[in-house]
């Protein structure tokens, strides 16, 4: 997986404080932490731009 702050790479860490099987991507150049939440939000809030766009 490539980081979509500075292109560097992902890796996979597991975070058993958040839950038992939560698993996180870390980018090993800049720090960024994207887990399945941050990603979930992401992802709605594309969503509701492009309805936002195709309706005007």
């Amino acid at each position: 997986m490539t980081c979509q702050k500075c292109k560097g790479l992902m890796i996979e860490e597991e975070q058993p404080e958040l839950a038992p099987t939560a698993v996180i991507h870390r980018c090993i150049n800049c720090g960024l932490v994207l887990d399945p939440l941050i990603q979930k939000n992401r992802l709605g809030s594309r969503r509701g731009k492009e309805s936002f766009v195709h309706a005007a």
